[in-house]
Protein backbone atom coordinates (compact mmCIF):
# COMPACT_ATOMS: atom_id res chain seq x y z
CA UNK A 1 0.00 0.00 0.00
CA UNK A 2 1.44 3.18 -0.82
CA UNK A 3 1.69 6.55 1.85
CA UNK A 4 -1.14 8.35 -0.26
CA UNK A 5 -3.11 5.05 -0.25
CA UNK A 6 -2.48 4.89 3.78
CA UNK A 7 -4.09 8.25 4.09
CA UNK A 8 -6.75 7.63 1.97
CA UNK A 9 -7.54 5.08 4.53
CA UNK A 10 -7.72 7.10 7.36
CA UNK A 11 -9.85 9.79 5.70
CA UNK A 12 -12.31 6.90 4.95
CA UNK A 13 -13.05 5.94 8.50
CA UNK A 14 -10.94 2.79 8.22
CA UNK A 15 -12.98 0.72 5.40
CA UNK A 16 -10.88 -2.54 6.70
CA UNK A 17 -12.66 -2.60 9.98
CA UNK A 18 -9.85 -2.10 12.04
CA UNK A 19 -12.04 -0.72 15.61
CA UNK A 20 -9.39 -0.13 17.37
CA UNK A 21 -7.29 2.24 15.43
CA UNK A 22 -10.25 4.32 14.88
CA UNK A 23 -10.99 4.74 18.58
CA UNK A 24 -7.71 5.34 18.98
CA UNK A 25 -7.62 8.27 16.56
CA UNK A 26 -10.72 9.67 17.48
CA UNK A 27 -9.81 9.81 20.76
CA UNK A 28 -6.59 11.71 20.02
CA UNK A 29 -8.26 13.62 17.81
CA UNK A 30 -11.19 14.96 20.36
CA UNK A 31 -8.44 14.75 23.34
CA UNK A 32 -7.53 18.65 23.18
CA UNK A 33 -10.78 19.57 22.79
CA UNK A 34 -11.77 17.34 26.00
CA UNK A 35 -8.76 18.12 28.43
CA UNK A 36 -8.43 22.11 27.70
CA UNK A 37 -9.33 24.25 30.49
CA UNK A 38 -11.69 27.19 29.61
CA UNK A 39 -11.65 30.61 31.58
CA UNK A 40 -14.99 31.36 33.26
CA UNK A 41 -16.51 33.56 30.79
CA UNK A 42 -16.15 31.38 28.31
CA UNK A 43 -16.85 27.93 30.35
CA UNK A 44 -20.43 30.12 30.58
CA UNK A 45 -20.95 30.82 27.37
CA UNK A 46 -20.40 26.81 26.50
CA UNK A 47 -23.13 26.12 29.05
CA UNK A 48 -25.50 28.63 26.93
CA UNK A 49 -24.06 26.77 23.26
CA UNK A 50 -23.48 23.04 24.26
CA UNK A 51 -24.61 22.36 27.79
CA UNK A 52 -24.46 18.88 28.13
CA UNK A 53 -20.32 18.71 26.32
CA UNK A 54 -18.10 17.66 29.01
CA UNK A 55 -15.76 20.60 29.31
CA UNK A 56 -13.07 21.59 32.05
CA UNK A 57 -13.05 24.46 34.87
CA UNK A 58 -11.77 25.87 37.78
CA UNK A 59 -13.37 23.64 40.89
CA UNK A 60 -14.83 26.96 41.88
CA UNK A 61 -17.25 27.79 38.90
CA UNK A 62 -20.20 25.80 39.89
CA UNK A 63 -20.10 27.24 43.25
CA UNK A 64 -20.07 30.92 42.23
CA UNK A 65 -22.36 30.58 39.73
CA UNK A 66 -24.94 28.46 41.90
CA UNK A 67 -24.40 31.36 44.77
CA UNK A 68 -24.75 34.46 42.34
CA UNK A 69 -28.27 33.53 40.50
CA UNK A 70 -29.33 32.98 43.94
CA UNK A 71 -27.86 36.89 44.61
CA UNK A 72 -29.27 37.85 41.59
CA UNK A 73 -32.59 36.35 41.87
CA UNK A 74 -33.40 37.76 45.29
CA UNK A 75 -31.55 41.03 44.21
CA UNK A 76 -34.72 40.92 41.95
CA UNK A 77 -37.26 40.50 44.06
CA UNK A 78 -35.85 42.97 46.55
CA UNK A 79 -36.35 45.31 43.77
CA UNK A 80 -39.87 44.46 42.56
CA UNK A 81 -41.24 44.03 45.86
CA UNK A 82 -40.33 47.86 46.65
CA UNK A 83 -41.77 48.96 42.95
CA UNK A 84 -44.79 47.01 43.64
CA UNK A 85 -45.18 48.68 47.20
CA UNK A 86 -44.63 51.51 46.40
CA UNK A 87 -47.04 52.06 43.86
CA UNK A 88 -49.83 49.91 45.73
CA UNK A 89 -51.85 51.12 48.96
CA UNK A 90 -48.79 50.12 51.32
CA UNK A 91 -47.47 53.54 50.38
CA UNK A 92 -43.94 53.93 50.86
CA UNK A 93 -43.49 52.36 54.45
CA UNK A 94 -42.38 49.11 52.98
CA UNK A 95 -39.99 48.63 55.94
CA UNK A 96 -42.97 48.45 58.36
CA UNK A 97 -44.01 45.16 56.42
CA UNK A 98 -40.69 43.09 56.86
CA UNK A 99 -40.77 44.61 60.66
CA UNK A 100 -43.96 42.27 61.07
CA UNK A 101 -42.35 39.57 58.78
CA UNK A 102 -39.56 39.17 60.98
CA UNK A 103 -41.21 38.94 64.27
CA UNK A 104 -40.75 42.71 65.03
CA UNK A 105 -37.06 42.44 66.13
CA UNK A 106 -34.53 44.29 63.91
CA UNK A 107 -34.71 47.51 62.34
CA UNK A 108 -33.25 45.72 59.02
CA UNK A 109 -36.19 43.42 58.64
CA UNK A 110 -36.39 43.42 54.96
CA UNK A 111 -32.73 42.58 55.12
CA UNK A 112 -32.72 39.76 56.93
CA UNK A 113 -36.29 38.02 55.68
CA UNK A 114 -34.27 38.30 52.35
CA UNK A 115 -30.97 37.17 53.92
CA UNK A 116 -33.26 34.28 55.67
CA UNK A 117 -34.72 33.15 52.20
CA UNK A 118 -30.87 33.20 50.76
CA UNK A 119 -29.58 30.58 53.40
CA UNK A 120 -32.64 28.42 53.24
CA UNK A 121 -32.50 28.10 49.05
CA UNK A 122 -28.35 27.71 49.68
CA UNK A 123 -29.29 25.09 52.18
CA UNK A 124 -31.66 23.37 49.72
CA UNK A 125 -28.74 23.51 46.60
CA UNK A 126 -25.86 21.77 49.08
CA UNK A 127 -28.37 19.35 50.37
CA UNK A 128 -29.34 18.48 46.50
CA UNK A 129 -26.30 18.51 45.21
CA UNK A 130 -24.44 17.26 47.64
CA UNK A 131 -27.35 14.55 48.05
CA UNK A 132 -26.98 13.68 44.30
CA UNK A 133 -23.43 13.37 44.80
CA UNK A 134 -23.32 10.54 47.18
CA UNK A 135 -25.81 8.76 44.94
CA UNK A 136 -24.08 9.00 41.68
CA UNK A 137 -20.55 8.25 43.59
CA UNK A 138 -21.49 5.27 45.80
CA UNK A 139 -24.64 3.62 44.96
CA UNK A 140 -24.41 4.69 40.70
CA UNK A 141 -21.39 4.67 38.86
CA UNK A 142 -18.66 4.23 41.46
CA UNK A 143 -16.75 6.91 39.59
CA UNK A 144 -13.89 8.41 41.41
CA UNK A 145 -15.50 12.08 40.76
CA UNK A 146 -14.61 14.61 43.22
CA UNK A 147 -17.80 16.87 44.59
CA UNK A 148 -16.66 20.33 42.96
CA UNK A 149 -16.33 18.67 39.57
CA UNK A 150 -19.67 16.87 39.61
CA UNK A 151 -20.93 20.66 40.88
CA UNK A 152 -19.42 21.80 37.85
CA UNK A 153 -21.30 19.40 35.62
CA UNK A 154 -24.89 20.08 37.16
CA UNK A 155 -24.20 24.00 36.86
CA UNK A 156 -22.78 23.59 32.89
CA UNK A 157 -26.07 21.34 32.45
CA UNK A 158 -28.22 23.91 33.65
CA UNK A 159 -26.37 27.27 31.99
CA UNK A 160 -29.33 28.64 30.81
CA UNK A 161 -30.25 29.85 34.21
CA UNK A 162 -28.35 32.23 34.26
CA UNK A 163 -30.10 33.42 31.23
CA UNK A 164 -33.39 33.31 32.73
CA UNK A 165 -32.38 35.01 36.54
CA UNK A 166 -30.63 38.02 34.36
CA UNK A 167 -34.23 38.16 32.70
CA UNK A 168 -36.01 37.95 36.42
CA UNK A 169 -32.98 40.64 37.16
CA UNK A 170 -34.46 43.23 34.49
CA UNK A 171 -37.87 42.13 34.99
CA UNK A 172 -37.98 42.97 38.98
CA UNK A 173 -35.93 46.41 38.75
CA UNK A 174 -39.03 47.87 36.68
CA UNK A 175 -41.31 46.07 39.19
CA UNK A 176 -43.55 44.38 36.50
CA UNK A 177 -44.75 41.13 35.20
CA UNK A 178 -44.88 39.34 38.68
CA UNK A 179 -46.40 36.54 36.59
CA UNK A 180 -43.95 36.10 34.21
CA UNK A 181 -41.02 36.09 37.05
CA UNK A 182 -42.69 33.75 38.92
CA UNK A 183 -42.86 31.03 35.73
CA UNK A 184 -39.35 31.97 35.15
CA UNK A 185 -38.20 30.63 38.31
CA UNK A 186 -40.62 27.71 38.24
CA UNK A 187 -38.93 27.06 34.51
CA UNK A 188 -35.82 27.21 36.21
CA UNK A 189 -35.75 25.20 38.69
CA UNK A 190 -36.84 22.28 36.72
CA UNK A 191 -34.22 23.18 34.68
CA UNK A 192 -31.79 22.57 37.92
CA UNK A 193 -33.85 19.30 38.76
CA UNK A 194 -33.28 18.38 34.99
CA UNK A 195 -29.22 18.67 34.95
CA UNK A 196 -29.52 17.18 38.59
CA UNK A 197 -31.20 14.05 37.30
CA UNK A 198 -28.92 14.15 34.03
CA UNK A 199 -25.19 14.39 36.03
CA UNK A 200 -26.59 11.58 38.01
CA UNK A 201 -28.02 9.20 35.37
CA UNK A 202 -25.48 9.62 32.77
CA UNK A 203 -22.71 8.21 35.12
CA UNK A 204 -25.03 4.61 35.33
CA UNK A 205 -23.39 1.92 34.07
CA UNK A 206 -23.94 -2.57 35.39
CA UNK A 207 -22.42 -1.98 38.23
CA UNK A 208 -24.46 0.14 40.16
CA UNK A 209 -28.29 0.86 40.07
CA UNK A 210 -29.89 0.56 37.14
CA UNK A 211 -30.96 4.00 35.28
CA UNK A 212 -34.52 3.81 36.14
CA UNK A 213 -34.23 3.46 39.79
CA UNK A 214 -31.01 5.42 39.71
CA UNK A 215 -33.65 8.31 38.64
CA UNK A 216 -36.37 7.29 41.18
CA UNK A 217 -33.65 8.12 44.05
CA UNK A 218 -32.45 11.12 42.42
CA UNK A 219 -35.76 12.49 42.48
CA UNK A 220 -36.33 11.49 46.09
CA UNK A 221 -33.15 13.79 46.97
CA UNK A 222 -34.05 16.19 44.47
CA UNK A 223 -37.68 16.55 46.62
CA UNK A 224 -36.44 15.77 50.06
CA UNK A 225 -34.23 19.74 49.11
CA UNK A 226 -36.95 21.46 48.07
CA UNK A 227 -38.97 20.23 50.79
CA UNK A 228 -36.58 21.34 53.45
CA UNK A 229 -36.69 24.58 52.10
CA UNK A 230 -40.48 24.88 52.47
CA UNK A 231 -40.03 23.87 55.93
CA UNK A 232 -37.48 26.42 56.53
CA UNK A 233 -39.30 29.26 54.68
CA UNK A 234 -42.99 28.11 55.62
CA UNK A 235 -43.15 30.63 58.78
CA UNK A 236 -42.02 33.50 56.11
CA UNK A 237 -44.55 32.66 53.77
CA UNK A 238 -47.21 31.84 56.25
CA UNK A 239 -46.99 35.17 57.68
CA UNK A 240 -46.78 36.90 54.24
CA UNK A 241 -49.92 35.50 53.65
CA UNK A 242 -51.74 36.43 57.03
CA UNK A 243 -49.71 40.08 56.78
CA UNK A 244 -51.64 40.60 53.58
CA UNK A 245 -54.94 39.16 54.36
CA UNK A 246 -55.12 41.45 57.46
CA UNK A 247 -54.00 44.53 55.83
CA UNK A 248 -56.68 43.51 52.77
CA UNK A 249 -59.46 43.27 55.63
CA UNK A 250 -58.43 46.63 57.05
CA UNK A 251 -58.83 48.38 53.98
CA UNK A 252 -62.28 46.77 53.13
CA UNK A 253 -63.34 48.20 56.54
CA UNK A 254 -61.81 51.59 56.13
CA UNK A 255 -63.80 51.58 52.76
CA UNK A 256 -67.38 50.59 54.29
CA UNK A 257 -67.55 53.43 57.19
Amino acid sequence: MSKDDSKLETVTFYPHGDEKIKNSSSNIASAPTMGKKLNYFKWILSSWTHPGEEVKGAKWYGIVTIVAELLVFFGALYRFFHVLVKNSFFGTNINNIFYVLNGGKSNIAELLVYLKLFIFSLIAAAIIIGGTYLVSRYLVSGKKENFWAYTNRITHYSGINVILTLVILVLGLFGVAGRAISLLTLFALAIFGIAVLVAVISRSNEEGLDRVYAGIVTALVIGLGFFIFYLLSSEIIMKVISFGVQVFMMMMGGGLQ
